[in-house]
C-alpha cells in the first residue's frame, strides 16, 4: 500500500511536473508573442514620430521658404522683379507723362544705364501720334532730367491708377462738348498729381532744356532730384496701397514664354499712328529698338489690344483717341519667344493671363506695353 502510494504520487509529482512546464512554455511563449507585439508597437511608433518629425520639418522649412519668399518679394521693385532700394520698398511709383514726336527724341532719361523707366507704356494720343507715360517704383532714384515732359490724356490717368501712381504732366487736356479731358479724371478720381502749370513749390522742379534747336514745347524737363521734395510739399501719400496696387508675378530665373520663336515684333498703334520693331539679341538676351533714336533695350514687350473711339472736341482740328479699358488679347515677347494672352481690368488692377485662364508669370526685368487698337488697324507681326 505504502508502495502503490508512492508511486501515485511520483506520478502526481511528475504530471505536476510536466503541466507546471507545459504552463511555463506557454508563459513563455506568450511573453514572447507579447514582446513581439511591444516591439511591433514601438516600431510602429517610432515610424509615425519620424514621419511626424519629418512632416514637421518639411513644414518648418515651407513656412521658411514662403517667409523668405514673401521677404525676397518684399525686397523687389514690383514693377520689374529686380532688386531696389530698400528705402522704396512699398512706396508709390510715379507715372510720368512724355512726348514722343520726332522732335522730342531721344527722350531725355529713357535709356539711363541705370534709372531707365521700370516700364514705358506706349499708346496713341491725337492726330495719329503717340506718347509714352514712364512708371518707376522708385521715385527718388530717376535719370537726372526726364523729359520732354508733356501734357495728360484719360487713358495714361487710368492706366497710371492702376499702379496707385502719383501723376507727374505738363498741362492736361480739357473737356468740351462731348470729349471728357484729362482734367475732368484727375479731379473726378482724386488723382494725386504735380502739373507744371500749376506747380507753385519751393523747389526747382520743372524747366527746359534749350540744347536742341527745337521748337519750346519739345523742350519741357523735370528735374528728378527734387521730385520727393515736391511729393513732400503737396503731402500726397508716399507709402502703396495694396489694395489699389497691380502686382506682377515673376519668374525666379529667365525663361521662355513658349515655344515659339520671335526674333522681331513689329508693331502698329493703329491705321494712322506709328510702327515700332523690337529685335531680340542673345548676346544680352533683351529685345532693341532704335524707334526712339537711342539703343532702348527691354526684356518684356507686351502688346496690349483694346477698343478705341476718336472724339474732336469743338472747334479742334483733331480727335483725342480714347481708350475703352474693355480688356481684349495680346501679345508677350521674352527672351527670343511669344505667346498669346489676353487681359483686363479686375477689380482696378490690371490682369494678364494666358490662354488658359493663368496669371502670367514675366521673367525679371524692365518692360514696354503697347496699348494699340483692335478697331482701327492695330496691329503684330511676328518675324
Amino acid at each position: 500500500m505504502k508502495k502503490h502510494t508512492k508511486i501515485i504520487l511520483m506520478v502526481a509529482l511528475a504530471l505536476a511536473i510536466a503541466f507546471s512546464s507545459f504552463g511555463l512554455v506557454h508563459f513563455i511563449k506568450q511573453e514572447h508573442i507579447r514582446q513581439q507585439e511591444l516591439e511591433a508597437a514601438r516600431r510602429v511608433q517610432e515610424e509615425a514620430e519620424r514621419k511626424a518629425a519629418e512632416e514637421e520639418a518639411a513644414r518648418i522649412a515651407a513656412e521658411e521658404a514662403k517667409r523668405a519668399a514673401e521677404e525676397d518679394r518684399r525686397t523687389r521693385n514690383p514693377l520689374t522683379g529686380l532688386k531696389m532700394n530698400e528705402n522704396a520698398i512699398g512706396k508709390r511709383p510715379v507715372a510720368i507723362m512724355v512726348e514722343n514726336t520726332p522732335p522730342a527724341r531721344p527722350q531725355w532719361g529713357m535709356d539711363d544705364p541705370q534709372y531707365a523707366p521700370d516700364i514705358i507704356l506706349e499708346a496713341e494720343v491725337e492726330g495719329g501720334i503717340s506718347r509714352t507715360m514712364w512708371l518707376f517704383a522708385d521715385f527718388t532714384s530717376l535719370p537726372k532730367i526726364v523729359g520732354p515732359i508733356r501734357s495728360a490724356r484719360p487713358p495714361y490717368v487710368k492706366f497710371s491708377e492702376l499702379f496707385d501712381s502719383i501723376y507727374v504732366h505738363w498741362g492736361q487736356s480739357d473737356s468740351a462738348g462731348s470729349y471728357v479731358g484729362a482734367s475732368d479724371i484727375i479731379a473726378q478720381d482724386g488723382v494725386n498729381n504735380i502739373n507744371q502749370l500749376q506747380y507753385r513749390g519751393y523747389t526747382e522742379l520743372f524747366g527746359r532744356n534749350k540744347e536742341r534747336d527745337v521748337a519750346i514745347e519739345h523742350t519741357g524737363i523735370l528735374y528728378s532730384k527734387n521730385l520727393p521734395q515736391a511729393i513732400e510739399e503737396y503731402g500726397y501719400r508716399t507709402d502703396m496701397d495694396k489694395t489699389k496696387f497691380t502686382f506682377f508675378e515673376f519668374n525666379d530665373e529667365l525663361l521662355p514664354v513658349s515655344y515659339t520663336p520671335c526674333n522681331e515684333i513689329v508693331v502698329t498703334i493703329s491705321d494712322r499712328s506709328w510702327t515700332k520693331t523690337w529685335t531680340y539679341s542673345k548676346a544680352d538676351q533683351l529685345y532693341h529698338t532704335d524707334d526712339f533714336k537711342n539703343n532702348l533695350t527691354r526684356q518684356n514687350i507686351i502688346v496690349l489690344f483694346d477698343t478705341t473711339e476718336y472724339i474732336t472736341k469743338p472747334g479742334a482740328s483733331f480727335s483725342y483717341c480714347n481708350y475703352l479699358f474693355e480688356g481684349n488679347e495680346g501679345k508677350l515677347c521674352s527672351l527670343g519667344t511669344v505667346a498669346d494672352i489676353t487681359w483686363g481690368v479686375e477689380d482696378g488692377k490690371l490682369m494678364i493671363r494666358d490662354t488658359n485662364g493663368e496669371v502670367v508669370h514675366f521673367n525679371r526685368g524692365k518692360t514696354w506695353i503697347g496699348w494699340i487698337s483692335s478697331n482701327r488697324g492695330g496691329s503684330v507681326e511676328i518675324k
